[in-house]
């Protein structure tokens, strides 16, 4: 018996491993970065931030003007404080490739950060910052 993998189900693969796996191991397991852009098509780093366009979004149980961006309970990739018009980005899930790969200074990662949140999840008028 046949299996047939199209390069459609294989990028599905690859983003369902994203969201249980996370990026590191997700990258690792394709072969590394390389194969992982060419395999996603990531052509520059907004390419890479797209990959990221369908977390959850859930209010804090904690704390009551936090809204959280993830995929799993646990695992935030972005915390937006309202109260502070800020977004905390989780760096080793996200900051980090943009700083390491994509080889951006801090005030453009928060340039294009702050584009792709006013894009994807329509945050405005917002700054952003890196976290552990």
């Amino acid at each position: 018996m046949k299996i047939l993998i199209t390069e459609n189900k294989f990028k599905d693969a690859i983003k369902l491993s994203l969201k249980e796996l996370g990026t590191e191991p997700t990258i690792d397991n394709v072969g590394g970065w390389e194969n992982f852009c060419k395999v996603m098509n990531i052509e520059g780093f907004m390419d890479f931030l797209h990959l990221f366009d369908n977390l959850d979004i859930e209010q804090s149980e904690e704390k009551e003007h936090w809204t959280l961006f993830r995929y799993e309970k646990g695992n935030n990739l972005m915390i937006y404080d309202r109260k502070r018009k800020e977004v905390y980005i989780n760096y080793p899930e996200l900051w980090s490739f943009l700083d390491d790969k994509f080889d951006l200074t801090y005030p453009v990662i928060q340039g294009v950060t702050k584009k792709w949140l006013g894009e994807v999840y329509n945050l405005r008028g917002i700054t952003t910052w890196r976290t552990n």
